[in-house]
């Protein structure tokens, strides 16, 4: 499973399968890792785009990693687009934090398309979360819109982002920054991986529909 030049590169080999293999999400996909002066190399398949995610994420949060290229094929258990979107339907109505009369479903070629309205960005992210969790989905477009009428100020959604980022995976001691206006979440800063750029830039984006500026710079 292994292809490394130096004992440094070995040890992190061994370290992201690791880690990968005590994830719930990954543990049973077939999954190759090699390492090569610091540089993850992820193949194989898993079964959703958010897995594919989470693999990157975990690979990127070691130290020892300089950069993660992610070729992980996605192949999803293929599962008819009337019985994905049912089966989204009913993980949205079974979680109590979401109201599920105000978001809609549909669903084609296992790309579920989340609309409506949600009264926060944290149920936003939440049902996008459940959605990517159910049997068949291969991705999520969420175009679900938060009610600004009862959202935070937007400092205050900067502040939630920001926390998130400070628990993202390798992003503990960056150097992050958020503002948010009414067009975009603006991240700037730095972080030693392109990895780590990425992960913040998919931790923003889940919080608000609208455009995420990554500022952040690469310094490693």
């Amino acid at each position: 499973m292994h292809d490394v030049k130096t004992t440094t590169d070995q040890l992190l080999c061994d370290q992201v399968e690791r880690a990968l293999r005590r994830d719930e999400r990954l543990s049973s996909q077939p999954l190759e890792i090699a390492v090569e002066d610091g540089v993850v190399h992820l193949t194989g398949s898993v079964q959703s785009y958010r897995r594919k995610l989470a693999a990157h994420e975990i690979a990127s949060s070691f130290d020892a990693c300089r950069d993660v290229i992610n070729e992980l094929a996605v192949s999803p258990v293929i599962v008819p687009d009337q019985q994905v979107a049912d089966g989204v339907r009913a993980a949205l109505d079974a979680h109590a934090d979401i109201t599920r009369e105000t978001i809609t479903v549909t669903a084609r070629n296992g790309v579920v398309t989340l609309g409506g309205h949600a009264h926060a960005p944290w149920e936003r992210m939440t049902a996008q979360d459940v959605a990517m969790a159910c049997r068949g989905v291969r991705d999520v477009d969420n175009q679900i819109l938060v009610d600004r009428s009862t959202t935070e100020k937007d400092e205050n959604l900067a502040s939630d982002i920001l926390d998130a980022l400070r628990v993202g995976r390798g992003l503990s001691d960056a150097d992050l920054h958020v503002a948010v206006n009414e067009a975009a979440i603006v991240l700037s800063g730095s972080v030693r991986t392109l990895g780590q750029k990425q992960t913040a830039d998919a931790i923003a984006r889940r919080f608000r529909p609208w455009i995420v500026r990554n500022e952040i710079r690469v310094t490693g």
